[in-house]
């Protein structure tokens, strides 16, 4: 029996490799290259296994391509909002999708940090956006909520440039 769906396939061909730091552990798993001698994304999982750096959260211990500073520039020339908590550990996995250039980018346009505690906090706007959880994308008028693959982002803000993205959410 072949086994068809593209999951359960990059399930079986998957090698998983562990970065940790000492401000958290992010857990990568590489899937198989394609058959275009291009290597498909790796998925994250956040497993913190510290605390986070009271007012900041978590190192961001991936790095980020050209596709991701693309839309991460992208998104600012949109008026895109992303709203998070430096505690939150999702949050942290949508940093970890961008990567640390591009998210470099988004913390110092875009991010508004909802916690009273955190760095640059504004957590009158979160309560006047009505942010329903962390993090939560507006773009266009439309909410995201939760981590978002970058490819959903992209299309959720009519990005056509590269999307090679390095990194997807585990599922």
């Amino acid at each position: 029996m072949a086994i068809k769906h593209p999951v359960l396939l990059a399930l079986l061909t998957l090698s998983i490799i562990c970065a940790g730091t000492s401000s958290g552990s992010a857990l990568l798993t590489d899937i198989a290259q394609q058959t275009d001698n291009q290597k498909s994304a790796s998925i994250i999982f956040f497993l913190p296994n510290e605390r986070p750096q009271t007012g900041v959260g978590w190192e961001i211990t991936t790095t980020s391509t050209k596709a991701e500073i693309a839309l991460a520039q992208h998104l600012i020339n949109i008026g895109a909002k992303e709203y998070v908590a430096w505690w939150c550990p999702h949050c942290h996995e949508q940093k970890l999708l961008f990567g640390k250039e591009a998210y470099q980018i988004i913390n110092d346009n875009i991010k508004v940090e909802c916690d009273k505690r955190g760095l640059n906090a504004h957590p009158d706007w979160c309560k006047a956006a009505k942010v329903p959880g962390f993090p939560t994308w507006v773009i266009n008028g439309h909410q995201y909520s939760g981590v978002q693959n970058l490819k959903e982002l992209a299309k959720a803000s009519g990005y056509k440039g590269d999307m090679n993205f390095k990194y997807i959410q585990s599922i």
